[in-house]
């Protein structure tokens, strides 16, 4: 936020040898996230990240001692990350953070507590960017709690030390390990706890400005959201549009939408709108839908807010010509800015499982915080004294900040040097799940090509466990062991019922009656024996609605996927626009 920096001090001289070395340890961790040539493993994380709590622990000691005068410090405060306090040292220990966060998430690490961090500071800014809309429901807040829940649990069991550690020095390791968090422990729980309470604290103070929706009112809502998400599907069509004609200025084919057909589809939104807005009575309040002289009290800030904001869009859509939005030219490039990393992080959405390094998304998160410290008093710095474009800028942020949001909650607890694997195993499940689907097969020779492939995967274990190049033992082994029992459980099911089939088709062929239950035969799914956490694994994964319906995906998870909101402020912008 634009007041993120405010009140930032200078450096004292105690803290400057700290400084130095968590610049070192971020460019250090930077420079290790672009190496793909070398995976991440969860012991050099774990105890990278127990050297940082150390040097934390010594900075909140220099500052307890130089601050004598400050009350309630005993062992369990902390000044760090302190209001009055902050400086660059608490800047650059926030990146040290997000950076060992996303390289937890590497690792499979996803349950543990430091891999949190990453995810808290995201909803910190959605709940930010909630409170400052003012424009929100229940579906909307519902499932951030849900994950504030989670996470709340996972930070009060503390559980990523206990990690396994062979080798041959897996005791000493183990032994320094625990010496090492035992020491940090308070340090550690002070910090993570300090970034969750902060965002309950957001929570609770956007919830409690939540007026409910009175059932009378909520066709005007359900209306209001429906053309707040058409006017931001025609932003996002005039951006696409623009960028591609910016790919080959010369094929036409490739605009998504002219620009006589953006402002058609601008006037009937426009149209809708106007109709919305005659309900109101002259105080501007919503009227019943049932009783044109009963004018419910709760809800109407809401629907006013909703209202304002569509034609705040609307005025910034007005100005748009043929060669895409006019915006202000101090803007303008902010625009661009969001526009690029939009169309990026959505693309990750497509290829994140064979492309996407969890540690690679701290560069589009510090993007987005320098970008979003830009506005003062909620409002990108401009020429005109109007408000033109103010609204889509910042529907692109939220939109950036959600995808972010998705990306981590969709991420899985399998190490990199495993996602190879594991990625084969679950291409390999969605084939049969969709083979058995369709109808399974007649015989059993069309399931070969299945049966050898995941034969040459099980090879792989020794000792039913997967190995990296290293010669360690990753994160995931039971999320990849599941995978695997439950396709060979698939591909037996299917085996039985070709066998089944087969027979039919002998006794027919034999002028026997089948048996009377052929159609009807179910086959009831087995499970496997093994500890599989797959319960944990894949949770229902709630997010902004970011998913693009009528994009095509691998369709791998198409189970686990649950829309945040029924009417976010973040809908999809896919909207048929043609019809």
């Amino acid at each position: 936020m634009s007041s993120a920096n405010q009140g930032e001090q200078g450096i004292p001289k105690e803290e400057e040898d700290i400084l130095s070395y968590f610049l070192e340890l971020r460019n250090y961790l930077s420079r290790l996230k672009q190496n793909r040539n070398q995976f991440l493993t969860s012991k050099d994380v774990v105890m990278t990240y127990q050297e940082v709590l150390t040097k934390v622990r010594e900075l909140d000691k220099i500052r307890k001692t130089t601050h004598e005068s400050s009350p309630n410090l005993g062992p369990e405060t902390t000044l760090i990350h302190s209001v009055d306090l902050h400086n660059r040292v608490d800047s650059v220990i926030d990146d040290v953070f997000q950076l060992l966060s996303l390289c937890f998430l590497t690792v499979g690490l996803k349950n543990s507590a430091p891999a949190t961090y990453a995810s808290l500071s995201t909803v910190q800014s959605l709940l930010d960017h909630l409170n400052e809309s003012n424009v929100y429901t229940h579906n909307d807040l519902k499932p951030i709690k849900e994950r504030l829940d989670e996470i709340s649990e996972i930070v009060e069991k503390n559980s990523y030390w206990n990690i396994p550690t062979d080798g041959g020095d897996g005791n000493a390791f183990a032994d320094d390990l625990e010496d090492k968090r035992k020491e940090n422990n308070i340090e550690e729980n002070l910090l993570l706890r300090a970034k969750l309470e902060y965002c309950l604290k957001g929570y609770n103070q956007i919830e409690a400005k939540l007026e409910a929706i009175p059932e009378d009112l909520q066709p005007f809502m359900e209306r209001l959201f429906q053309i707040r998400r058409g006017l931001l599907s025609l932003a996002a069509s005039a951006k696409s549009r623009v960028e591609q004609e910016e790919q080959d200025e010369n094929d036409d084919e490739l605009c998504i939408l002219s620009h006589e057909k953006i402002n058609e589809r601008l006037k009937a939104l426009e149209t809708e709108l106007a109709d919305v807005r005659s309900h109101r009575n002259e105080s501007g309040k919503f009227v019943s839908v049932n009783d044109p002289n009963d004018v419910p009290e709760k809800g109407q800030f809401v629907l006013n807010g909703l209202l304002d904001d569509c034609h705040d869009l609307i005025r910034d859509l007005s100005h748009q010509t043929s060669a895409g939005l006019d915006l202000d030219p101090h803007i303008q490039p902010i625009y661009d800015d969001l526009v690029s990393i939009k169309t990026i992080l959505e693309n990750l959405l497509v290829t994140r499982r064979w492309t996407l390094r969890e540690t690679d998304l701290f560069t589009y998160q510090k993007k987005l915080a320098e970008l979003d410290s830009l506005r003062v008093n909620g409002k990108f710095p401009s020429e005109s004294s109007d408000s033109k474009g103010q609204a889509i800028l910042l529907y692109l942020l939220r939109r950036c900040y959600a995808i972010i949001y998705k990306l981590l909650e969709s991420s899985e607890p399998v190490s990199e040097s495993l996602e190879r694997i594991h990625n084969q195993l679950s291409t390999v499940r969605h084939c049969l799940l969709e083979l058995k689907r369709m109808g399974g097969v007649d015989n059993e020779r069309e399931l070969y090509p299945y049966q050898m492939k995941l034969a040459s995967l099980d090879n792989m274990r020794v000792d039913g466990k997967f190995y990296d190049p290293d010669g360690n033992i990753p994160e995931g082994q039971g999320t990849l062991n599941a995978l695997l029992a439950e396709c060979f459980d698939i591909l037996h099911e299917m085996k039985i019922e070709a066998e089944v089939r087969e027979e039919a088709a002998q006794s027919n062929e034999a002028g026997e009656k089948p048996p009377n239950n052929i159609n009807n035969q179910t086959i009831q799914m087995t499970k496997d024996g093994t500890n599989r956490d797959v319960a944990e694994v894949r949770p229902n994964i709630r997010y902004l609605d970011v998913y693009n319906p009528n994009r095509e995906d691998d369709g791998i998870y198409d189970d686990v996927y649950t829309h945040y909101s029924d009417h976010s402020y973040e809908e999809d912008e896919t909207t048929n626009l043609d019809d």
